[in-house]
Order: C-alpha cells, then sequence, then structure tokens
C-alpha cells in the first residue's frame, strides 16, 4: 500500500508551528530570538528590543516587545521548505490575531537569489486590533515574476511593528497548491 499523503513544504511549516502550538513556553525578546529551528524573530539591533514572549498551550506567539529607540524593521521568520514552486500555483496563509491596540503588519515570501534574497509582498496588510480576528491571503505564484522557481531556501515573513507592541498571533496556517 502507498501513502496518500505526501507532506509539502505547507505540511512541514504547518508541522513547525503545531510543535510551538504543543508546549507551553516562553523567554526573552532581543534582537534575534530563535523559537524553534525554522522560527526565528528578527528585529534591527538599533531597535534594542526586549521584552517577553509566549507561547501558552493551544496558541502560537504572544509578544510584548519593548524597543529602547527607533529602527527600521522587525520580523518574524518562518522557514518554508519549498525549493520549487513547479506544480504549485497558490501560496498562502491563514492567521488568527489580536492586539490590545490596531497594529498593522505585512507580509512578504522571501525567496534567496544568487548573492542575496527576493521579497515578494502579500497584497493585504495584516490588521490586529483588540478583537480577535481572522487573516488570508495568498500569491497566485504564475503572476509574479519576481518569485524564482527555484529557490536553495524560502521564508514566509511576518514584518511587525518596529516600535514597541502588545500582539497575539493566536494561529498562523501555510498553504501552497
Amino acid at each position: 500500500m502507498t501513502d496518500s499523503i505526501a507532506i509539502g513544504a505547507d505540511g512541514q511549516a504547518n508541522h513547525l508551528l503545531e510543535r510551538l502550538r504543543a508546549t507551553a513556553t516562553e523567554g526573552a525578546l532581543a534582537s534575534d530570538v530563535h523559537f524553534l529551528p525554522g522560527l526565528d524573530l528578527h528585529a534591527d539591533p538599533l531597535l534594542g528590543l526586549g521584552g517577553t514572549w509566549r507561547s501558552p498551550r493551544g496558541r502560537l506567539l504572544e509578544l510584548d516587545a519593548r524597543a529602547a529607540a527607533p529602527g527600521g524593521w522587525c520580523a518574524l521568520h518562518l522557514a518554508l521548505p519549498l525549493a520549487t514552486t513547479r506544480g504549485k500555483r497558490v501560496l498562502g496563509f491563514a492567521a488568527r490575531l489580536a492586539a490590545r491596540e490596531i497594529l498593522v503588519a505585512r507580509a512578504c515570501l522571501r525567496s534567496s537569489i544568487e548573492g542575496g534574497f527576493v521579497d515578494c509582498f502579500f497584497d493585504k496588510h495584516l490588521l490586529f486590533s483588540a478583537e480577535e480576528a481572522s487573516h488570508v491571503d495568498a500569491l497566485h505564484l504564475e503572476l509574479h515574476e519576481d518569485i524564482p522557481q527555484q529557490a536553495a531556501w524560502r521564508e514566509l515573513i511576518l514584518f511587525l511593528p518596529p516600535q514597541s507592541f502588545r500582539l497575539s498571533l493566536i494561529d498562523w496556517r501555510v498553504f501552497a497548491v
């Protein structure tokens, strides 16, 4: 009997996120935080990022970020082991989110290219507000010439506000079809 389920890049990324959701853990925020292999937060060192993060059982991440100074970026990076987009038409994600104050974030697909990387931003901004909300966005791969078909590595990145904030990324799921 052969397996009827093929676990692709989206399945691997979702499994990684499920591992974080399944265990209650917490720690300190800094310019570089390694939550799990393949899930990291990177911030501009000029921010002097501090604060705390929690992953309560059943939720993904609660971030209480404190910026000491202005900076350029703060981003959550999810490894997406998608070496080729051949055979895929759409890549997207769904998320549940909330925050004490209204916050806006952007998402992009980052793909490696010779000598660096290229970012392809999703069309919609993520809106965090006091009421828990859902967000879904997708890239039609054939319409984006800036997404290389082959890449040594890819990441799904959420660019968070480069300032102090408190937010909950309650759930985050990836799909590639």
